[in-house]
């Protein structure tokens, strides 16, 4: 290789470090500015004025090693603030999640009060309906896995669970972010303890409807193959965790503890085989597929043809 060579890769490579250095910095700057935006509820302008510093301060800034050691502190101290963030029930609740469920189980019988059974006229009216409903364990003999993909989406997702209770009825767990008034669910949110978690317990009529009709979601109901023993143990567990949380409240993780990797928790600790954190639990859209591939779902069809069939939401929005 020739002297000219040799310089012209060493150049090419100080090019390649100043751009990675500068697009890390940048990449710091947004996350700072991100975290503090939610965490003090800054107006937007207010966040987008003190990005934009940046490229000013840079300019102004001689050693460029400064404003790197200045960024990577203060992106340290926003996430010093958020690690003091404690989790409360005390706060001023949006009225869907306004009630923690309070749930009693003995060997045959569940006792729910804080049972949601909302009657929903538009997404913004509704009757906000808080009941108590007992139900005999010994008729929970089916479960169903919901899979709500988000609006022109195959792969982000929100997962409910859905037990029938035979002639009783059934009762759908959906495991979401407690969000307090005028509060919009945003993952980057969700990663910055933005939000609660919630374990909300209600009926079709208003966890269902609510979607399919109001929202226009895609709603997909796969039939879960399992025993009573296993649908009995997971019910008490979810139950004993939303009984948990009035003491001991949590936050909503986006990617530990959102809605599927909550249920995906729950689930394994049943004596089954684990499925601990993977693809399909980071892009929740394909649970279906999932649950398809490890035989668990109860048909015998194709997945494409189960996909079809068990779609749901245009059957309730014509009920």
């Amino acid at each position: 290789m020739t002297k000219s060579g040799s310089m012209d890769i060493k150049g090419r490579a100080r090019v390649f470090w100043r751009f990675m250095r500068a697009g890390t910095i940048v990449l710091l700057w947004l996350a700072t500015v991100m975290g503090f935006y939610y965490i003090y509820d800054w107006p937007k302008i207010v966040a987008v004025s003190i990005f934009l510093l940046l490229p000013l301060i840079g300019l102004s800034v001689r050693k460029k090693k400064v404003l790197a050691i200045g960024v990577i502190v203060l992106f340290l101290g926003m996430i010093s603030v958020v690690g003091r963030i404690k989790p409360s029930n005390d706060r001023y609740w949006s009225s869907e999640f306004s009630v923690l469920p309070s749930i009693d189980v003995t060997r045959d019988q569940v006792s729910i009060q804080g049972f949601r059974s909302f009657r929903w006229h538009s997404l913004c009216t509704f009757d906000a309906v808080w009941e108590k409903r007992v139900f005999d364990l010994r008729k929970l003999t089916s479960l169903d896995l919901i899979v709500e993909p988000f609006k022109d989406s195959d792969l982000l997702a929100h997962t409910m669970l859905r037990f029938g209770f035979g002639e009783d009825g059934a009762v759908i767990v959906s495991v979401e972010a407690r969000r307090e008034e005028k509060e919009q669910y945003n993952l980057v949110a969700g990663a910055l303890r933005q939000f609660e978690l919630i374990y909300i317990f209600g009926d079709e009529n208003d966890l269902l409807l609510v979607r399919a009709v109001h929202r226009g979601a895609r709603l997909y109901i796969y039939p879960v193959k399992a025993d009573q023993e296993f649908i009995v143990s997971l019910f008490r567990d979810l139950a004993s965790s939303a009984n948990a949380l009035h003491e001991e409240p949590k936050f909503y993780r986006s990617l530990r503890d959102n809605c599927t990797t909550t249920l995906v928790k729950h689930i394994d600790r049943q004596p089954v085989e684990q499925i601990g954190f993977r693809y399909e639990t980071v892009f929740p859209a394909l649970t279906g597929r999932l649950l398809y591939r490890r035989g668990f779902m109860d048909t015998d069809l194709s997945y494409e043809q189960a996909r079809e069939y068990f779609r749901a939401d245009e059957a309730i929005r014509n009920k």
